[in-house]
């Protein structure tokens, strides 16, 4: 995640620049509501099909609930992950209380994540073949789930402000990610794992990258850092980026030259040199057949 500089002026040990990312992950989480929930007396809620992911945190008391047809009990200091889809009935007792947390994840090949009956694709986060995958129970430390409640209540916020919904969408978020490193990968459904692996092998790539955009950098050197052949290499690159690693990493080059362009005072010579290209001319060469101009006319541009 972090790489280290050291030169006679400074060290710096640092994380790669996401905002370089060119592909988001596909997997888009929504925070759709936060419910803090405590039962008076014993009743049963109604059997309901879930349209949205659900995240049960008991706080006091014992969960029981009837999901895809099975019993289950949940304590405090456990959760359960309800799936859309899903059959669902809740059992309270007086004193049962615990927080609910609904949440939707949007896909590519999906169109209307508010409505998965009216999506052309359903895609599950886990294995859609394993019916116990809905009924794991996933331990928490208490004070990472004391954390969480603490940070999603927000009592003496003024619940008028919407700035709040960006602090609760934040810490779901981290949370949905410690939630989904319980769960054994083969219980994760193939396409969610697939685009997990690939960000994690995107974000080497770019951290590779960014040590090296100041010089040269080729295709071995790029195979040898993410620990692959070159045509490993040169397929995970088309899988997650669309083009081939020298040309990735000229393109990652020449979007920082840009920044050069727009933002500093730097000539254009002088850019070229930082970047590490050969010279001014293989620089503005380059820079056109990417980008269908020359730097100088970039920089007058904008």
């Amino acid at each position: 995640m972090y790489y280290d500089e050291e030169n006679d002026y400074f060290t710096r040990r640092t994380t790669g620049r996401y905002t370089d990312l060119n592909i988001i992950n596909s997997f888009n989480l929504f925070l759709l509501a936060v419910a803090f929930f405590k039962s008076k007396q014993e009743f049963a809620y109604r059997r309901h099909c879930h349209p949205v992911y659900e995240i049960i945190i008991p706080t006091a008391g014992e969960y029981k609930c009837l999901l895809n047809g099975k019993e289950l009990s949940v304590m405090p200091g456990e959760l359960l992950l309800v799936q859309e889809g899903d059959w669902h009935q809740d059992f309270f007792h007086a004193g049962t209380e615990f927080t609910a947390i609904s949440f939707a994840v949007n896909n590519p090949e999906k169109t209307d994540y508010l409505n998965p009956a009216n999506a052309n694709v359903k895609q599950k986060l886990f294995k859609n073949d394993i019916a116990t995958v809905n009924q794991k129970t996933a331990f928490l430390r208490d004070n990472e789930s004391d954390t969480l409640l603490e940070l999603l209540e927000t009592k003496n916020a003024n619940q008028s402000d919407s700035r709040n919904y960006y602090i609760l969408d934040g810490v779901f978020h981290a949370f949905f990610w410690k939630v989904i490193a319980l769960f054994p990968e083969e219980q994760l459904s193939q396409i969610f794992v697939k685009d997990m692996n690939n960000e994690a092998a995107k974000h080497l790539l770019l951290k590779i990258f960014e040590k090296n955009i100041h010089g040269k950098l080729d295709v071995p050197r790029i195979a040898a850092g993410m620990g692959m052949s070159r045509s490993q290499l040169t397929s995970k690159c088309k899988d997650i980026i669309g083009e081939s690693p020298a040309r990735a990493f000229i393109r990652y080059k020449l979007k920082r030259a840009k920044t050069y362009l727009k933002d500093s005072q730097f000539s254009i010579k002088q850019i070229s040199e930082i970047m590490g290209f050969e010279d001014q001319f293989h620089f503005s060469k380059t820079f056109k057949r990417f980008y269908g101009c020359s730097p100088a006319e970039y920089r007058k541009k904008e």
